[in-house]
Parts: C-alpha cells; structure tokens; sequence
C-alpha cells in the first residue's frame, strides 16, 4: 500500500505504520535494498521538494524498479526504529 507521510525530519521519520525511524546506513548497494525488499522491509521514496511516500508489500518493488531507471541519481539508505524494524529510504537528486 502507498501513502504519503507528512511527519519527517532530519535524520528521522515516522512510518505509516507509526514506528519512528532513525538513519543506520546513508549509503547501501542495490543487493542489499534487494534483500531488504524481499524479506518485506517497506521503502520509502523521497522526491525533490520534500514529498515522502511509504510502500509496503506489493508496491516497494515497483518503487525499486523506478529507482534503478530513473534519470536522476538515486541513493539508498538503510533506516531503522528502535524495535529493529528496518525500512529502505530511496532518495532522488536533482
């Protein structure tokens, strides 16, 4: 499921699934954004201006796939609550 979140700062979020999320990792390769989606970790996509948009189950591969064939350069980072939970943070660069 897609949705926008509005709560996001600086090294932080909260998801759409309420847990707050820190910064662990501001650079990881495309395998390990592969293994995170497979074991069912969501992605969060964040675009140019500041918008934030959570994927879950089956919408964080197409999130993946967008990413590897944007134009733009897009980085990826490995996010973390204080409950171990993880999620992948896709960011596009102008």
């Amino acid at each position: 499921m897609r949705r926008d979140l509005a709560n996001a700062r600086m090294g932080q979020l909260v998801g759409a699934d309420g847990r707050t999320y820190s910064l662990r990792a501001s650079r990881i390769d495309p395998a390990e954004v592969e293994s995170l989606i497979e074991s069912g970790w969501p992605v969060v996509t964040y675009h140019a201006g500041g918008r934030l948009v959570w994927h879950d189950e089956d919408d964080a591969w197409p999130a993946w796939a967008d990413a590897r064939s944007a134009a733009e350069t897009v980085t990826a980072g490995r996010w973390e609550s204080p409950g171990g939970s993880l999620a992948v943070v896709l960011v596009w660069h102008e």
